[in-house]
């Protein structure tokens, strides 16, 4: 198999990869590795913009307290800290590199609400269409600066002497200083998701392989309004949607959240659930957009999906179901993204940096990818330059037959026992159901095509999320056990579920970060 060698190599191309790679390409020869084009990404797809304390009357602490908040105060708090207070840095950056924000006559930045926050502070490009033009200024800035190896799947990091010094691909083996998995998330495991179809968790998978530690697997997000039409979802709604005056409303015209003090604005785990029930009852839930002046303006992508499913939404409202859309927990990293693992960092939103803690606030994980960018980037330069590279070739060709199940499966039990809502039976039966297949999800062989890895990378994602919900005893976040209904702080404050190849699941009580040697 043909070898090459770079300085760092950034498995993903999500708006964290690319502000890493933005950020290193000066200085490093880099490579972007990506199983798909590299303009298709969960980043590409995102509405609802970037929060950022740019208004006369906010500011970083109250951005900062109403992140803890919609987490359930589960945080690092010194990360959260960092976030916040870069945000108006990220935003004047993207703004000098050519992106588009909405802004008012007066050159200001034109600032959205969403769900959770006290105050407008969320910029948007062109409405709704803010991921993409992120993602297009950044590809178009490291375009020519680094080398991009598309429709290329890792298959394995490659280890030696306990410091990860490349990856094995479906084409070569790529040795490196620095690995930067950047891999996006895992909405694929579930059946209906926001997230696009390269979501199948792989980064997790690759690093729990590895020996690296996963934390906080068990909140995940599920985004309260994607778009309905017969048995498909085509995206989601974003939230600024309701943040302009969209209601929710069931098949009689009943406000769903008339009883809730911030109604539709409530935080994403809470108004899932209250759809979740009103489905499961046999209701149907709509968002009712009729009374939104100037909605094709504001929010042209879901105008342009409207047309095309044929909804008026000026007449009809939407049918809405929840989905999938973020996993806050990941790959357990410090302040710089370096994992437990010498030589391996993560990046965005496979990675667990601690500020979403149980349940992510909003417009922040464009946010996270670019700031904690800043800081793989930064540690890289510094730590990896000084590292020699020593590499020699090892073949492994070990071929395992077995009997995978299909992908749909895997989503329909994921739905069913560890979904919006979970409990004691539907974890036991999930975990029992995913132990006949781990032995075998364990290895990658060199003749499995790019559906056997998704699946094997899936099995071992769905049973670190399981895992974790199984441990969790309480309902905090976005995890919700109907056995546990109620937040135990005498219990669960402070109180992070790792789990790790070597150690399994373990239970942590200190205060999350690493003690990392120098990498």
């Amino acid at each position: 198999m043909a070898t090459k060698t770079v300085d760092a190599i950034i498995i993903g191309s999500g708006i964290a990869g690319l502000m890493t790679a933005h950020l290193l390409a000066d200085h490093m020869n880099v490579m972007i590795i990506t199983k798909s084009d590299v303009a298709s990404s969960n980043s590409s797809c995102a509405q609802g913009g970037m929060a950022a304390a740019l208004g006369t009357e906010d500011d970083w602490r109250t951005h900062l307290a109403d992140t803890i908040k919609a987490g359930a105060n589960h945080h690092n708090e010194s990360h959260v800290e960092m976030l916040v207070k870069r945000a108006p840095a990220m935003v004047k950056f993207l703004d000098q590199i050519g992106v588009p924000f909405d802004k008012e006559k007066d050159g200001s930045f034109r600032l959205g609400m969403e769900g959770a926050h006290q105050n407008r502070r969320i910029v948007h490009v062109n409405g709704d269409k803010t991921g993409k033009a992120f993602t297009e200024a950044l590809i178009n800035a490291v375009r020519a600066k680094v080398e991009i190896l598309d429709h290329t799947m890792v298959t394995k990091l490659v280890s030696k002497n306990g410091r990860v010094i490349g990856v094995q691909t479906d084409k070569r083996n790529i040795f490196t200083k620095a690995t930067v998995l950047a891999t996006g998330g895992l909405g694929q495991l579930y059946q209906h998701t926001s997230n696009v179809d390269e979501a199948t968790g792989d980064g997790f998978a690759l690093a729990y392989r590895a020996g690296a530690t996963l934390t906080d697997m068990e909140f995940i997000q599920f985004h309260p309004t994607l778009m309905k039409v017969g048995k498909d979802t085509i995206g989601l709604i974003s939230e600024a949607v309701r943040g302009e005056g969209a209601k929710l409303i069931d098949k009689n015209g009943k406000r769903l959240m008339d009883d809730f003090p911030l109604k539709e604005l409530e935080s994403r785990d809470i108004v899932s659930r209250e759809i979740h029930k009103a489905l499961q009852s046999g209701n149907e839930i709509y968002l009712d957009c009729r009374d939104i002046p100037g909605f094709k303006h504001s929010f042209p992508g879901l105008a342009e999906r409207c047309e095309k499913a044929h909804i008026d939404p000026s007449v009809t409202p939407i049918a809405v179901v929840p989905g999938a859309h973020f996993v806050s927990g990941g790959i357990e990293t410090d302040s710089f993204g370096r994992t437990s693992i010498k030589g391996l960092y993560a990046v965005g939103e496979v990675a667990c940096t601690g500020v979403h803690g149980a349940n992510r606030l909003a417009s922040n994980s464009l946010l996270e990818g670019l700031v904690f960018a800043e800081q793989v980037a930064s540690d890289i330069q510094s730590v990896q330059s000084k590292f020699q590279l020593v590499y020699s070739e090892e073949e492994s060709n070990i071929t395992v037959s077995c009997h995978l199940p299909s992908i749909s499966d895997i989503q329909i039990r994921m739905t069913k026992f560890v979904g919006i809502e979970r409990d004691l039976t539907g974890l036991s039966e999930m975990k029992r159901w995913l132990d006949q297949y781990l032995p075998y999800a364990h290895r990658i062989s060199k003749a499995d095509s790019r559906v056997t890895i998704e699946c094997k990378n899936m099995l071992i994602v769905a049973a670190l999320v399981t895992e974790g919900a199984f441990q969790r005893t309480e309902s905090r976040g976005g995890h919700y056990r109907l056995d546990f209904p109620k937040r135990n702080d005498q219990l669960w404050s402070r109180t992070y579920i790792s789990l790790s190849k070597e150690k399994g699941p373990h239970i942590s009580t200190e205060k999350r970060h690493l003690l990392l040697e120098n990498m």
